[in-house]
């Protein structure tokens, strides 16, 4: 994904390789069946509203995701007609990510890249995003800076981050992670280590400035992921529950996330920054 942590690219590729759940696709045309589907439906339906409602984005179709992973979000991209590219620095999440596409008869093209040093001409792209990759540098400015160069004028950039948060919506519900992961333990001969992978805490105020120096205009930011994450492992990658309680948990929060809707008369995934999983910037070069 990047090389800018020591360590933190082999992290990665470690548990990519390593972990079954690396393999989950999180992408669906269908009806949602579990958490991290319902979230990548979200991104996705807010990442449309937000691209339709900004007359300033060029409409262009050229999508390159950054630190892709599986490529989940850039799925939704790709079945609605967008020419995707997914770059990421671990050669074996690719694989994954062309597994995904090809039995799913989606397009796109695959680049194994660092994110710091894009090997893509100026000007490439009219819509350029990442999901959980910047919270990840040390120093952003680099990464920042090279997807700027990249992205044309009158395209559209989404930073989708995700802090180091301890107090959060998150907070009211470790108990329950802390018995789910009890309970797995005791009822699994299972190993449940993941490499610990390097994430700040840096807030919106950290990256705007950049942003603006760079050039970004019409930025906005908004928390997101209003929804707390329950599972026995939340560490990346996310390890989901059985089935049937996931499709019960996912009835209850589209119920939530639709109540939260009527309530700010906004998307549903958006909520005040420092209170939702994540945050959100976007602008206009």
């Amino acid at each position: 994904m990047f090389d800018n942590k020591q360590g933190d690219s082999a992290s990665f590729d470690t548990n990519w390789k390593n972990r079954e759940e690396s393999l989950h696709t999180h992408w669906t045309r269908g009806k949602v069946e579990n958490q991290i589907q319902l979230a990548f439906r979200n991104h996705w339906t807010l990442f449309s509203e937000i691209m339709k409602n900004t007359p300033e984005y060029s409409k262009g179709k050229r999508v390159l995701e950054i630190g892709c992973g599986r490529g989940s979000l850039s799925c939704y991209f790709s079945d609605s007609g967008y020419d995707c590219t997914l770059l990421d620095l671990s050669e074996s999440v690719l694989d994954v990510a062309k597994d995904i596409f090809d039995k799913n008869k989606l397009k796109a093209k695959f680049i194994v890249g660092d994110a710091n040093n894009l090997e893509i001409p100026n000007n490439s792209f009219d819509v350029i995003y990442s999901i959980g990759l910047l919270e990840h540098f040390d120093d952003v400015r680099t990464t920042i800076s090279e997807q700027m160069r990249v992205l044309d004028t009158g395209g559209i950039w989404f930073g989708y981050i995700v802090p180091k948060y301890v107090d959060n919506v998150q907070k009211d519900y470790e108990w329950i992670n802390d018995i789910l992961k009890g309970y797995q333990q005791q009822h699994e001969d299972v190993d449940q280590h993941k490499e610990s992978v390097y994430r700040s805490d840096l807030g919106s105020e950290s990256y705007v400035p950049i942003l603006e120096e760079l050039g970004l205009k019409n930025i906005q930011v908004s928390g997101v992921y209003p929804l707390p994450m329950i599972s026995h492992s939340i560490d990346f990658p996310f390890s989901l529950m059985p089935a049937d309680s996931e499709k019960s948990l996912v009835n209850y929060f589209e119920q939530r996330l639709k109540e939260n809707g009527v309530k700010t008369g906004k998307h549903p995934w958006l909520c005040k920054e420092g209170f939702g999983n994540a945050f959100l910037i976007w602008g206009v070069k």
